[in-house]
């Protein structure tokens, strides 16, 4: 009997409204999931964009000190924040040994990043520059040329790696060419072990090197490894599926009107 009962109600519209000769009358359980699932999905797209919000937010901020007046890396590190804090630092390469990560693009082509170990005057620590970027010339090309690193002057950002890579430090397999430790991503912890190794203790950072005339190295940043316009379309998907689950909703529970 309360079997019935159930069913009886499961089967009768929620409500009807006339639409010309077509009548919209949803049924409890599709009107209970749209209802449930429709909030969570909007939310999920205003999450969205409030994360773009506050990534434009850090982007701006990043850009401006990334543009002030170079000071010495000891400044810097005094600083509360110092990550892309412009620097100048004297020292020199500590060795013509580089660490090259792979597959890094810069537009549609792939390439490498390339990092040497140089030692500041005023530090007991060595720090890790990024050179930047190299193409890869073919397919079969295991690592770049890489050039004498023999720089006395280093002009560059800070970069504080935002939290460790658990897949690339779990999986890290490094291949020895010569003077070249490939690796194919870039993991911070994994980097300084690897460092570690070859006896050195670096600083918790990376020193990325400004652009320079005439150097093979392209160096252009990212500022956030995920920019807002990622988040922005993020929160498009969620709202097209909320606009989606709108049409289905009122397309499954039109019926034709029974005179």
């Amino acid at each position: 009997m309360a079997h019935s009962v159930w069913q009886k109600i499961l089967q009768q519209p929620v409500f009807q409204l006339p639409l010309g000769t077509r009548v919209f009358a949803p049924k409890l359980v599709p009107t209970l999931v749209f209802l449930v699932l429709l909030p969570v999905l909007l939310r999920l797209g205003v999450w969205q964009l409030d994360r773009a919000q506050e990534k434009r937010d850090i982007q701006t901020n990043l850009m401006l000190k990334s543009q002030q007046e170079a000071i010495s890396l000891q400044q810097a590190l005094s600083q509360e924040n110092p990550d892309q804090a412009a620097v100048v630092i004297l020292g020199q390469a500590v060795s013509q040994q580089f660490l090259v990560i792979d597959n890094q693009k810069q537009g549609k082509r792939l390439g490498y990043e390339i990092l040497a170990l140089f030692q500041p005057e005023d530090s007991k620590q060595p720090v890790l520059v990024s050179r930047g970027w190299l193409p890869r010339k073919d397919f079969y090309e295991k690592v770049p040329e890489i050039p004498e690193f023999s720089d006395s002057i280093i002009k560059g950002n800070l970069y504080f790696s935002k939290g460790a890579n658990q897949v690339v430090a779990n999986n890290a397999q490094w291949e020895q060419f010569d003077n070249a430790h490939l690796i194919g991503q870039f993991d911070m912890q994994t980097v300084a072990e690897k460092v570690r190794q070859m006896g050195y203790h670096i600083a918790p950072f990376v020193v990325r090197q400004q652009p320079e005339l005439n150097s093979i190295f392209v160096r252009e940043w990212p500022l956030l490894a995920s920019p807002p316009q990622k988040h922005t379309a993020y929160a498009l998907q969620w709202f097209a599926m909320a606009l989606a689950l709108c049409i289905i909703y009122v397309v499954v529970n039109v019926k034709r009107r029974v005179n």
